[in-house]
């Protein structure tokens, strides 16, 4: 006789759906006939593995809000993706009695933040458009400035308890309490929001705001005592809406993933990952300071799919356990203007960037763009992470001394990159050097096996690669075209055997230069008695053995420009390079091609053939180009002539986006246009603006709020600029008076040459400390 037993087992819970809408209530069943109404009671309610659907078109107020772990944040419905945000709306209850203009409305709590339509409204600040700059030197704790008299009705005292915006040094701001303002022409500071390095040179910028007393120009506020006071901007119409900000927390995650989720108008951090999470198609807008920030058990975290735009300091950061989890993966994300608005950026170093790894254990950055970030696209700050496949474009575009992929760490893999435009950015700074590199790890710890690989870059205002006092690297099959003081610089401590194999990079100096153009801080740099150094495609210092320099391809125009520098030796054939530099320097498969270039680059994840333009065009050993050129994704060539070569455009990109129109197409996961504006031809046009020239102001230029520009010109609050200028509502020619609270991706204007090459850069820095990440 057979006996059966019979087994059972315990299925596992059917994870269940919780629906949440602006309409619902808490005592509903929470289904989508009868959802609930905040999404604190369906964390209550939900379990591990359940999903919390947000309606389309909601709003939910989330500063504070922690969602708990091991649940999925989306939404449901039509419409546009449900919104979290630490802002509520105002009420008006009054005007100003000293200026009628000005609205009035009642919070007791400090107000952090205004937006106006969803858009940022700055304090109100002198000067209303550009900069002032220090008259002193090496004073961390104290401006003295003599256009301060320059102000209607000053006297001393006037600024005491407001505050100051300072770009004290090349590559940091700070935002600083006026403790007293005891003389006319100076202010004394506190220490909140003073970065460590003590030094400031004359010329650095700086703006005043806070101040009830400078109330005076339109899309201007103040808040104190419990009033808030706003002369409405000139978009605002009278069915405008205003929201503020009183809290200075956001939505904190333990394992909780986001999809088809907005975040806007936060001023801590928006969303922080306290867990391995994912988010996914989610977008972060109109933020104070970071997007999302990932913490010490975060990994492996994925965000991808996902848009940050208009974000005031970081959009991804964080310091997570270096021997945790691999696997982290930021990808296919669109990065547009962060860090861009000027002193906003938090104060100290490694502020005002795209994606800031400070800790991580094999992360991967891969396939996303970048447009328009104020300091590095991607840092770097611990060992073994990889950025691959990405587009960077104009990075560097309110700080210098940087680069779109910066590390201060070994054994980073920085491959198949497209690099564009990177800008150093020096008009606010004191004079100082042309840094804003295409590559750049950093010298100070004299880091080791950094493996640069098949990357394109062009149009830096620094060097393609910067190679600093580094240590068996491998930087082979790179493209670095036009960049303003060389494609590859080379540079170390006397008597280094840095042991680096540097082979098959093709180096192209340009000229004319078909480079942006900005305006700068620098006139006791370049102008004359100094003379513009013509170009060049390797500069390297004396003294150092960099390993071994093998199969170089060197292009530089038949006159005007030189090939290899050296100090102030300029080197036109491998002979002489090799006789100067016997130890590293190779001819072994090397060339010089004294032509004229063109890069054209595949931004594409498809093999492309591309026609090729009109002209009379070969590869760069000679060979014959046909109807077409090959290109693997995110692969480049260079293209040669004995003719000239047109201005615009600078490359051709297979992908066919005009990528220095102010949104190329980017502002999303599949492009188009953002703010308001609109996109045709490949161009852009933001928060209300108007472009022109097929959707973008030509030759690089851009306009926002109402501005104008023609000719590579740049324009807001209504001014206007052709032929390279740049103006603002109250700028002043010659220079460039942008306001700082405005946001323009295009380029402003520089009447001049170029630069000379930042060799002995390593002596002449030895005065600053390191960038080094502030955890």
């Amino acid at each position: 006789m057979r006996s059966f037993v019979l087994l059972f087992v315990a299925a596992p819970a059917l994870a269940a759906d919780w629906y949440v809408s602006p309409t619902g209530m808490d005592g509903n069943a929470g289904t989508a006939a009868a959802p609930l109404a905040t999404i604190g009671a369906a964390r209550t309610r939900s379990a591990t593995g359940d999903r919390i659907l947000l309606a389309r078109d909601g709003t939910w107020f989330a500063a504070g809000l922690d969602v708990g772990a091991g649940r999925t944040l989306g939404a449901y419905g039509t419409g546009a993706a449900p919104v979290l945000t630490a802002s509520k709306p105002l009420t008006f209850t009054g005007t100003w009695s000293q200026d009628a203009r000005v609205r009035t409305g009642t919070s007791a709590a400090k107000v952090l933040a205004l937006y106006v339509d969803g858009r940022f409204v700055p304090l109100a600040r002198w000067p209303n458009t550009g900069f002032l700059r220090i008259d002193n030197d090496d004073s961390p704790d104290r401006i003295v400035d003599a256009d301060l008299a320059t102000r209607p009705q000053v006297a001393a005292g006037r600024w005491t308890g407001a505050q100051v915006r300072w770009r004290r040094w090349s590559w940091w701001w700070e935002t600083r309490p006026i403790t007293s303002h005891s003389a006319v022409n100076t202010l004394d500071l506190g220490p909140d929001g003073r970065f460590q390095d003590p030094f400031s040179d004359p010329g650095s910028g700086y703006f005043i705001d806070d101040d009830l007393d400078e109330l005076d120009a339109p899309g201007e506020w103040y808040w104190g005592s419990g009033t808030l006071y706003v002369m409405p901007p000139t978009w605002a119409t009278p069915s405008s809406t205003y929201d503020i900000v009183t809290d200075a927390t956001g939505v904190t995650s333990s394992g909780t993933s986001f999809t088809d989720v907005q975040f806007q108008r936060f001023v801590g951090t928006a969303l922080t990952l306290g867990r391995p999470a994912t988010v996914d198609r989610c977008t972060f807008t109109e933020l104070e300071t970071n997007a999302i920030g990932f913490t010490y058990d975060a990994q492996p975290f994925v965000i991808r799919n996902s848009t940050f735009r208009d974000v005031r300091n970081v959009a991804i950061s964080g310091w997570a356990n270096a021997a945790g989890a691999t696997g982290s993966l930021i990808e296919r994300n669109t990065f547009l203007r962060i860090g861009m608005q000027r002193g906003y950026g938090g104060s100290g170093s490694w502020h005002a960037a795209g994606v800031v790894l400070g800790r991580a254990n094999a992360a991967v950055v891969q396939l996303n763009r970048f447009v328009d970030i104020g300091y590095a696209g991607v840092i770097l700050g611990s060992d073994g992470q990889t950025v691959q496949r990405n587009v960077f474009v104009r990075a560097m575009g309110t700080l210098n001394d940087g680069a779109a992929v910066y590390t201060n760490c070994n054994a980073s893999i920085i491959r198949e990159n497209i690099i564009l435009d990177t800008i150093g950015d020096l008009e606010t700074s004191h004079e100082w050097w042309p840094l804003g590199h295409g590559i750049w790890p950093e010298f100070l710890s004299n880091f080791h096996d950094t493996r640069i690989e098949n990357n394109t870059i062009a149009g830096s205002n620094g060097l393609g690669i910067m190679l600093p006092n580094n240590f068996t690297c491998t930087v082979s099959g790179n493209v670095a075209v036009d960049n303003r003081t060389g494609g590859l610089g080379l540079s170390g401590n006397a008597g280094n055997n840095q042991n680096n194999t540097i082979s098959n990079n093709v180096l192209a100096a340009v000229l004319p230069s078909r480079r942006l153009v900005r305006s700068e801080n620098l006139t006791h740099w370049w102008l004359p008695p100094y003379p513009a150094p013509t170009p060049i495609a390797l500069s390297f210092e004396a003294g150092i053995d960099y390993g071994v320099m093998t199969n170089s391809t060197f292009i530089a125009p038949a006159t005007g420009a030189n090939v290899i520098r050296e100090g102030s030796n300029n080197y036109d054939t491998l002979a002489a390079w090799t006789a100067a530099a016997p130890n590293w320097a190779s001819a072994t498969g090397s060339s010089i091609v004294r032509k004229n270039a063109l890069l054209v680059f595949n931004d594409t994840e498809v093999v492309a053939d591309v026609p090729t333009p009109a002209g009379a065009w070969t590869l760069a050993d000679g060979a014959a180009v046909g109807a077409t050129v090959h290109l693997d994704p995110f692969r480049s060539v260079v293209l040669v002539t004995n003719g000239a070569v047109p201005a615009s455009p600078p490359y051709v990109a297979v992908s066919g986006i005009d990528w220095r129109a102010a949104e190329p197409g980017v502002s999303g996961a599949g492009g188009g246009a953002a703010g308001g504006g609109s996109a045709t031809a490949g161009g852009s046009a933001t928060a209300g603006g108007s472009a022109t020239a097929g959707g973008s102001a030509a030759a690089g230029g851009s306009a926002t709020a109402g501005g104008s520009a023609t000719a590579g010109g740049s324009a807001t609050a209504g001014g206007s600029a052709t032929a390279g200028g740049s103006a603002t509502a109250g700028g002043s020619a010659g220079g460039n008076a942008t306001d700082p609270m405005m946001v323009m991706g295009g380029c402003g204007c520089m009447s001049g040459g170029e630069f000379a090459p930042m060799l002995g850069l390593l002596a002449l820095v030895r005065r600053r400390r390191s960038r080094g990440s502030l955890t």
